[in-house]
């Protein structure tokens, strides 16, 4: 009588596929463990990095007069649009806060440097179905006021997202504190630069600085027609906030 020889079909045991799935669960599990925290980490240094340039491109602005915004040789203050100093154009720029359609924007733009610039020094933008990155062009970023008769049409040829800002002072309590302004746009202590100065019989102690807090909200839709009725209650929430300053 001949043995019979038993063979294995092929395939897994239960016990083995029950041990290849508890492992499967043991590798998954290490790798969010890893792998989740480390992309919050680096989308959080990102959103880091994208707002302190944001504010930086910001504060470049309000620290710098164009060739447009010199006030004359004979003006002895500035005015709206017209600055001495950049402490006079951050004063101003606060102003336009009090609603979006006259606030600050900032965005970047493919300028087409193949033209000749314009007033302000700023090259005029290639349109975004026409532009080629490196032929006579370069990304540049800007702020300006929604409204600015150089600029506001640059907004639909933005490279990326167009930012609205919402400045509110940051106004000095006079005991080491600050508290915010309810009132976007406004300076307390004055209405015009000139008079924003402290003296030794006023006991104020403001003159030097200017603190507010920035607003960062999402221009959606890019757009700066759609904005003429809106407050900011109807902007929602900001992506993000900074307190900043500006000085004489």
């Amino acid at each position: 009588m001949k043995n019979k020889i038993t063979r294995r079909c092929g395939g897994f045991t239960l016990m083995e596929t029950l041990l290849a799935v508890a492992l499967v669960g043991v590798l998954v599990s290490i790798f969010l463990t890893v792998f989740v925290p480390a992309r919050g980490l680096v989308q959080e240094a990102l959103t880091k990095q994208e707002a302190e340039r944001i504010t930086g491109i910001l504060r470049a602005e309000m620290g710098t007069i164009r060739p447009n915004e010199r006030a004359g040789a004979r003006d002895k203050v500035s005015s709206d649009g017209k600055y001495l100093t950049p402490f006079d154009k951050g004063f101003y720029w606060i102003m336009k806060s009090k609603r979006p359609s006259t606030s600050i924007v900032i965005f970047s733009y493919r300028a087409d440097t193949s033209k000749q610039p314009r007033a302000d020094g700023t090259y005029p933008p290639v349109k975004a179905s026409k532009a080629v990155p490196g032929q006579n062009s370069q990304l540049v970023a800007i702020a300006c006021p929604m409204n600015d008769s150089l600029h506001k049409n640059d907004i639909k040829d933005a490279v990326g997202p167009v930012f609205v800002v919402k400045m509110s002072q940051l106004v000095d309590q006079h005991n080491g504190e600050f508290k915010l302004s309810p009132n976007p746009g406004v300076i307390a202590e004055a209405s015009k630069p000139e008079d924003y100065f402290s003296t030794s019989d006023n006991g104020k102690q403001y003159g030097g600085a200017v603190f507010y807090r920035a607003d960062f909200y999402k221009m959606s839709p890019p757009n700066p027609a759609r904005y003429g009725d809106r407050n900011w209650k109807r902007m929602g929430r900001p992506l993000f906030s900074a307190n900043m300053s500006f000085h004489r």
